[in-house]
């Protein structure tokens, strides 16, 4: 029985290891969701088109609450920005934000 319980123990953090990281594929996932916000946020999040905001960097539940809010139009009120949030989901929201939240705000990439 103590042997038994040991294997498993011993075993469990290999296991464990070679579970893809959950915010790793949250981030991947978030990549492809946000292909069409590149057009304006550009892929590195870093904006070049005056009063439109660079994404790279910011706070991931500010950006959650922002789409929420863009995909309510009622308390964000931008005609391009809410028909870009009406057709997102949840967990949509939640994967562009840890996105755009991962990327660094200068526009370099960080080393991994």
């Amino acid at each position: 029985m103590r042997g038994a319980l040991l294997a498993l123990l011993l075993a469990a953090p290999r296991v464990h290891a070679q579970q893809p990281d959950a915010t790793a594929i949250q981030i991947a996932a978030g990549r492809q969701r946000a292909a069409v916000c590149f057009a304006c946020h550009n892929a590195n999040g870093i904006s070049q088109i005056p009063g439109t905001p660079s994404l790279a960097g910011q706070d991931r539940s500010y950006l959650e609450n922002a789409l929420r809010d863009y995909r309510g139009g009622q308390d964000r009120k931008n005609p391009v920005m809410n028909a870009m949030a009406q057709p997102l989901s949840d967990q949509d929201i939640a994967n562009i934000a840890a996105y755009f939240s991962s990327l660094p705000r200068s526009g370099e990439r960080q080393p991994r």
